[in-house]
């Protein structure tokens, strides 16, 4: 999941390049400024889902909607975007020749079932997309967030909650990036959702749903978890 800022405390427009590396130095030095839990947007309290789009196709920052309110995203840190783009690749690879489509967070994905729209870090469609608009996408498959430390509650409970609205999803997946640890939730055949953790550099994530593997090495390679980046 991608990090969230929180607008309140930017309501100045501009800063110095010292407040700004004091503010730095005062965070977590693999996450962006000040992360909490997502800060609503813009001054209206409610807004329908045609005002969001509009909005969104206009701005150059990625928002979450839910029940009327938007919230902001922020772009990740160096360890997020080099894990992202080990996982992406490898999976990647793999669904050549496959009936599934992988997009990174490009992508919008919406869910009918609770108005929720949002940009998860890797979603998976296997079989026909169901498309809302031209960049907006209804029923993943399988969908892989990369934890970050602020929002790691947001993903674990609330977004998960979230996500079990989506008919299509068979598998959620939630990578560390402060530890050695990716857990992977599945639904079983008696349609309950039952988690496996892998956490070992030894140990294969199986995503059976679309018939991948990746290496925990791989999905941690070049980080300074194993070693510092080059």
């Amino acid at each position: 999941m991608e990090n969230k800022i929180p607008l309140e405390e930017y309501k100045k427009t501009r800063y110095t390049i010292q407040e700004y590396l004091e503010a730095e130095q005062a965070s977590d030095a693999e996450y962006k400024f000040f992360l909490n839990e997502p800060a609503v947007e813009y001054n209206k309290k409610r807004y329908t889902i045609e005002e969001f789009l509009h909005m969104e196709r206009a701005s150059n920052v990625k928002h979450e909607y839910y029940e009327g309110e938007i919230f902001a995203m922020a772009g990740a840190g160096k360890r997020h975007n080099w894990m992202f783009t080990n996982v992406f690749t490898g999976i990647g690879i793999q669904l050549k020749g496959k009936h599934c489509l992988t997009y990174g967070s490009d992508m919008r994905m919406h869910i009918p079932e609770n108005t929720l729209f949002t940009y998860p870090d890797i979603s998976i469609y296997c079989g026909d997309p169901i498309a809302l608009n031209e960049d907006t996408l209804t029923n993943p498959t399988i969908i892989i967030e990369i934890l970050s430390r602020s929002t790691r509650n947001y993903d674990l409970g609330t977004k998960f909650k979230l996500y079990r609205n989506i008919p299509a999803l068979k598998e959620y997946i939630l990578i560390d990036t402060e530890s050695i640890k990716v857990t992977s939730w599945r639904i079983n055949t008696h349609q309950n959702w039952e988690s496996e953790e892998y956490t070992s550099l030894q140990q294969i994530v199986k995503i059976p749903t679309a018939s991948l593997a990746i290496s925990m090495e791989d999905i941690y390679h070049g980080t300074s978890l194993l070693k510092p980046l080059s």
